[in-house]
């Protein structure tokens, strides 16, 4: 854990201090690098005892895991690429392999998205032919005018599968991942549901470091403190200091006590409710239009089937669209690293649990989750035969930014609030309420880093 103290950034001239960076995750660190580049002092500031955010990596039996599927696609931004090919070769390097998704349709575990074939044995000659007919449908006499624009996930989810697809699949996926129906999300969000955004279609080549996702930002954060940038980890922030419409300030604590960062400027990743509490003026927009969903995850060490050794599922993972099951997500961590646990005989699974934060799942203890996740793996196609040898549970809150209807109206009036401070600038899933991936957040965090220049000069 860092220690902070007053004594450790004294306050100077205003060109003297640091512009605070809240969060270490992808877009903070990059946010960071770029400051450094500009000549900037910066101190990046997060709770956690390393850096990442919802990209690091955890130490378990002996290797290190990433926290559920962590893709990176080849096809992404060069600039990206580039950048993260270069972070990654220098923290052990990268495992290349074709994406292989599954779902669980009907009880059935079929490949994804479904091809005919899967959708004939699933769902029968006749619901087949409505499916169908209600793909064409949507084609040929669309609910609403092509130019109209579409009000909900729902409806742009509706013009683009047909309405009989829709409710197969994405209303009980979305009910169950995001806790609602896609009528009640935005309709931007319709193509960051799985199956929809246009890089998955195809072939797809993923990028995985072998030594984990979190791998690449300890590369970064390591490059950072070379340059002279300060990591406080394990720091809490649990304030701002202003003046007026500046931000003068961060409140930290850690075990050491409380202490207050003096700051030229800050960029922030906190979740924007909790910001705007910190900023006097501000009120956070009602109901639940900036809500978010918690992820629990249950990594399971497996030993295979007696004979083969194999689990039995070897798609990197399998989504259930089936609400029956309670685990949302199974992630086979050997499938997107092979040669790196080539010689491990056994194979971890990571099941993902999605929640309210107040609802069954949340009152569970860690064994009942993983007791819940080894009762469900069968339905997933793991082989009945494996011996599970131990588990790990962790809860991530918050990681699911929720996109309802509505969320562009309350953004903007969140940012007309914001933007009366100056020297304040928000980046990453939590501060920009958005589905950041690791590819967005290095040229989000690198772009937000350039904005705090413009408006500090």
């Amino acid at each position: 854990m860092s220690t902070v103290s007053v004594d450790d950034s004294p306050r100077r001239a205003e060109v003297d201090e640091p512009v605070v960076v809240i969060g270490a995750g992808p877009a903070g660190l990059a946010a960071a690098e770029h400051l450094l580049d500009a000549g900037q002092q910066v101190v990046v500031v997060d709770g956690a005892p390393g850096v990442g955010g919802l990209s690091r990596s955890v130490e378990l039996w002996g290797h290190r895991f990433d926290l559920g599927p962590h893709s990176f696609l080849s096809n992404s931004h060069p600039e990206s690429v580039t950048r993260w090919l270069d972070l990654a070769g220098a923290a052990g390097g990268i495992e290349r392999t074709e994406a292989v998704r599954s779902a669980v349709w009907r009880g059935r575990v079929v490949g994804f998205p479904p091809g005919p074939a899967d959708v004939l044995r699933t769902a029968g000659p006749r619901r087949t032919a409505q499916l169908a007919a209600s793909r064409v449908r949507s084609r040929v006499r669309p609910r609403v005018r092509p130019d109209a624009p579409a009000v909900s996930a729902h409806d742009a989810l509706v013009a683009r599968h047909g309405a009989a697809v829709v409710e197969e699949l994405f209303v009980p996926y979305c009910r169950k991942y995001l806790g609602v129906h896609p009528a009640e999300l935005s309709p931007a969000f319709a193509d960051k549901l799985q199956g929809t955004r246009r890089g998955w279609r195809g072939p797809v080549e993923l990028l995985t470091p072998r030594e984990g996702t979190g791998a690449v930002w300890d590369e970064l954060a390591r490059r950072l403190r070379a340059r002279g940038a300060r990591i406080l980890l394990g720091t809490a922030v649990v304030g701002l200091a202003t003046e007026g419409e500046l931000v003068t300030g961060v409140r930290v604590r850690d075990g050491a006590g409380t202490a207050t960062l003096p700051a030229r400027a800050v960029v922030s990743s906190v979740p924007t409710p909790v910001l705007l509490r910190w900023l006097p003026g501000t009120t956070a927009p009602a109901g639940p239009v900036l809500g978010s969903r918690d992820t629990y995850l249950v990594h399971l060490l497996l030993e295979g089937a007696p004979g083969s050794g194999a689990v039995g599922q070897d798609s990197h993972y399998v989504t259930a669209y089936d609400e029956a099951l309670r685990v949302g997500r199974l992630t086979n961590t050997r499938v997107w690293r092979p040669r790196t646990f080539a010689a491990d005989p056994r194979t971890v699974l990571c099941a993902e649990f999605w929640s309210s934060g107040d609802d069954d799942l949340s009152a569970r203890g860690d064994r009942e989750l993983a007791e819940l996740a080894v009762a469900e793996l069968s339905r997933f196609g793991v082989d009945p035969r494996v011996r599970v040898v131990d588990h790990d549970v962790l809860r991530l809150p918050r990681s699911v930014p929720v996109l309802t209807r509505g969320v562009e109206q309350a953004r903007a009036a969140v940012d007309t609030q914001l933007d009366r401070f100056a020297n304040l600038a928000c980046v990453g899933r939590h501060g920009r309420h958005d589905w950041d991936g690791q590819e967005d957040a290095l040229l989000t965090g690198r772009s937000i880093g350039a904005h705090v220049l413009a408006t500090r000069g």
